[in-house]
């Protein structure tokens, strides 16, 4: 690690056994200069950026470089610009958090690929569940097996399916991201969970059909989430 280096520590929200990544700038001292809330108990109620050892920053936790989105900025600078804002209050974990300071202070810009994934979830989720809703306005999703025999799959089958599905790629795509994987490789870490949730959530719809059904509901499962795909793509 190098003064003006990003750097991300995994922590735990409290009271859950979620995780996630604690962005900072290394000032090059074994001091870092992160926004933080006032209390890790009550997020929203404001914070501001902090100066503090490396291991008060790490809360016990290994730490990771980040490089990712590339750095604008030489090193000092980015140490400059840091500093330049210790002792600023605000903090919100959604809009002004840890990660979308960190990232300003290397590149300019504020973002957050957290946030970002998150919200990117959210959306699929709502796509794919107007998607099955419209599928079912249209007579529903028929899973029609190779003997003959059809399965109808309509609201109570198609929009758990599609939230179970958005949620299974949020998991992977967090837990991907988590692990230092890139953006894209993060991406396509979820939509495959997500593909194979789909699939296997059809398959047990396509069950009361028996075996053959299972078969095409996996394909129809898998079908859906690929147009949802599709559909997003376009948006």
């Amino acid at each position: 690690m190098a003064a003006g280096d990003r750097l991300r520590a995994e922590r735990q929200i409290l009271g859950s056994t979620v995780s996630y990544m604690h962005h900072g700038i290394d000032v090059g001292d074994g001091t870092v200069v992160h926004a933080r809330p006032h209390d890790f108990r009550r997020p929203f109620a404001g914070g501001g950026v902090v100066r503090t050892s490396l291991e008060a920053f790490a809360g016990g936790s290994p730490v990771w470089t980040v490089t990712e989105p590339a750095a604008a900025f030489p090193g000092e600078e980015v140490v400059r610009r840091a500093l330049s804002y210790v002792g600023r209050p605000g903090y919100c974990p959604v809009v002004d958090n840890c990660e979308h300071f960190a990232t300003w202070c290397a590149t300019g810009r504020r973002a957050s690929r957290q946030i970002d994934l998150i919200a990117h979830r959210m959306s699929g989720a709502a796509t794919r569940v107007v998607a099955a809703v419209s599928t079912r306005s249209v007579g529903g999703l028929a899973i029609r097996t190779a003997v003959g025999t059809t399965v109808r799959a309509g609201l109570r089958a198609l929009v758990p399916t599609a939230i179970v599905g958005e949620v299974a790629a949020l998991a992977a795509e967090w837990r991907a991201h988590r692990n230092g994987r890139s953006a894209q490789e993060s991406r396509l870490a979820g939509e495959r969970a997500g593909l194979v949730t789909t699939a296997a959530a059809f398959a047990l719809v396509g069950l009361r059909a028996g075996p053959a059904g299972a078969v095409a509901g996996a394909v129809a499962g898998a079908a859906v989430w690929a147009g949802g795909t599709v559909m997003r793509g376009r948006a």
